[in-house]
């Protein structure tokens, strides 16, 4: 079962991010558009059953683009993907140090 409220927090956040950069940047733009489906069903909690990593759409904007210049957007889209993707795994809370 998916956070739903963490899933839609996270959603939000993201576009908020995503809403600031955009103007300036054309890759942000375009990572916004590619986003903007999966962010709208996420935010009206319409996305019920966590998502395959790849079928986010946008890590390639990280890995081959320039956005990691933008560390907040980056951890943003970190944080949704992990919660879209179903949240944090118990392995991921062990990397983390967390119990």
């Amino acid at each position: 079962m998916m956070d739903q409220q963490s899933l839609q927090a996270r959603a939000a956040e993201l576009e908020q991010v995503l809403g600031r950069l955009a103007g300036a940047d054309t890759e942000v733009a375009d990572l916004r558009s590619a986003l903007e489906p999966l962010l709208a069903l996420a935010g009206s909690g319409g996305l019920s059953a966590p998502l395959p990593w790849g079928d986010i759409p946008g890590g390639r904007y990280f890995n081959e683009g320039s956005l990691r210049r933008y560390p907040e957007l980056e951890q943003a889209f970190a944080r949704f993907r992990i919660e879209a993707t179903g949240g944090d795994s118990p392995a991921l809370r062990k990397l983390r140090g967390e119990t």
